[in-house]
């Protein structure tokens, strides 16, 4: 009865956390460098689609960019390469998976 018990609540939390998705960290213009402490940082615990993205106008790894979950469709592997924005710019865009993945 204990063993099944265990083996239900176990289940149910990885249920949990699967449909609440990751958790990335989220700021518009990010520090440089990156520095998670600060106020302009924040986590988005809601990535649903299960990708967190870090974004920019330019491949230099110390140029300014944005960071936070992937939009749907955005994200097909893990690693960075050039994607087509929504206004037809070409946005260098570094996609990964697992809890704030997108620190670096």
């Amino acid at each position: 009865m204990m063993k099944n018990l265990i083996l239900l609540i176990g289940l149910v939390m990885i249920y949990i956390d699967y449909t609440n998705g990751i958790s990335c960290y989220y700021c518009a213009d990010c520090p440089i460098p990156f520095n998670a402490k600060l106020n302009s940082v924040t986590v988005n615990t809601l990535a649903s689609t299960n990708w967190c993205a870090k974004k920019s106008s330019t491949a230099d790894p110390n140029a300014r960019n944005s960071r936070g979950p992937a939009e749907p469709g955005l994200c097909t592997a893990s690693g960075c390469s050039w994607k087509t924005g929504p206004g037809g710019q070409a946005i260098w865009t570094c996609c990964c998976q697992g809890d704030f993945c997108n620190c670096g």
